[in-house]
């Protein structure tokens, strides 16, 4: 993916050739050139992070932002599973099959680090070369305001169970939220499903809750999977499934690549970061709060730690959990990243839906107050 697309997608702006460009970004100077330019140096980071006016229409970026980019988005997309994972979902058995606490102590075993700030490199990388933009008399628009989506993986048949209370706290709060389920896991009672999917969207989870999906290497295989669970769901549920999460955030670009094929419009599977990722065993993400296109798919990070990473994983109480997710969505926020939170209705809150209801009205607040200081409308899913 062409890096200097992935850094400019949430702009309107449009990527062509040098004769049909306004503005021009090029390593070295370009000296022939009446257009602006924004010059990408040679020279390694020496810790400056503001972008220099060099006067006469050119502007220098502090260092090879663009390559360091790149490298972190093709490490993310071509991750690999730790051996660990691969070999507890190679087993003829599903890898839940190890009680939960056993696997949380595993991935908690290196004492992850929990500061999200250190780990937003390609969002600091683009407010550099927006920053580059302004100083050339380009002030870039975004092509939509950045959104609070709540998002909730069903992962069993208990999450299920308890998945219409959520709802009832979020029918009440006016906020619609989005709801993957694997297709082939439990059964899934055409009542429940039609009270779920009213005011809803649907998405698929895969077929089975696994964590196969990263093991599947053909193409026409991995489509045909993911597919079927669309399908299937589709059925179910008698909505239109555009939306696909990955069981355990499996991401890779096996994976990504196969989805448009298979009707899918938005892949919510890559962590902005996780502390603890179950695939690889350790700390894993594509580093950005932003939503990027790739292999014709919008791409959603997920931007604050997942539930099961701050209760299972870390061992948090709710408290301190709802603390640090109110953290790190004013970290977002100051990114102008998309606040994603994602829950499973079968861990703590489900004990506690008054926290639940207490949680989503501060992130609701957050985002009413910046785009209220935006002049936008609120935009929440």
């Amino acid at each position: 993916m062409d890096a200097v697309g992935y850094l400019l997608y949430p702009y309107r702006v449009e990527l062509g050739e040098v004769d049909e460009s306004d503005l021009i970004i090029c390593r070295g100077t370009l000296p022939d050139s009446s257009k602006p330019q924004i010059r990408v140096p040679q020279a390694e980071h020496n810790g400056d992070l503001q972008a220099k006016d060099c006067g006469d229409g050119v502007v220098e970026l502090p260092f090879d932002l663009i390559s360091r980019c790149s490298e972190r988005f093709e490490a993310a997309m071509n991750s690999r599973p730790a051996l660990a994972y691969t070999l507890a979902t190679r087993l003829p058995f599903q890898y839940n099959i190890v009680p939960s606490s056993i696997r949380s102590w595993f991935l908690s075993a290196d004492g992850p680090n929990l500061d999200l700030s250190n780990h937003l490199a390609n969002d600091a990388a683009r407010k550099i070369m927006v920053e580059a933009f302004d100083l050339l008399g380009f002030h870039l628009k975004r092509k939509k305001p950045p959104s609070l989506v709540i998002t909730h993986d069903i992962d069993s048949e208990k999450g299920l169970r308890r998945a219409l209370s959520f709802k009832t706290v979020e029918d009440e709060l006016n906020i619609q939220s989005i709801w993957f389920l694997p297709s082939y896991e439990y059964p899934i009672p055409r009542t429940l499903a039609k009270d779920l999917a009213d005011g809803s969207t649907i998405g698929s989870h895969d077929t089975k809750h696994d964590g196969k999906l990263i093991h599947i290497h053909r193409h026409n295989e991995l489509v045909e999977r993911l597919s079927d669970s669309r399908s299937k769901l589709e059925e179910l549920f008698e909505t239109e499934v555009r939306c696909f999460r990955a069981p355990l955030l499996q991401f890779n670009r096996q994976i990504v690549s196969a989805l448009a094929e298979a009707g899918y419009t938005f892949d919510y599977s890559a962590p902005c970061w996780e502390p603890a990722h179950g695939p690889t065993m350790g700390g894993f993400g594509v580093e950005t709060a932003q939503g990027f296109m790739t292999d014709g798919v919008l791409e959603v990070p997920l931007t604050l730690f997942q539930d099961h990473q701050l209760l299972n994983v870390l061992g948090l109480d709710t408290d301190s959990a709802i603390k640090l997710w109110i953290e790190q969505a004013k970290l977002i926020c100051s990114f102008e990243g998309d606040i994603v939170l994602l829950t499973h209705p079968h861990l703590a809150f489900s004990q506690d839906l008054q926290k639940y209801e207490s949680l989503l009205q501060i992130l609701t607040q957050i985002q009413v107050d910046r785009t209220a200081s935006e002049g936008a409308v609120p935009k929440m899913a």
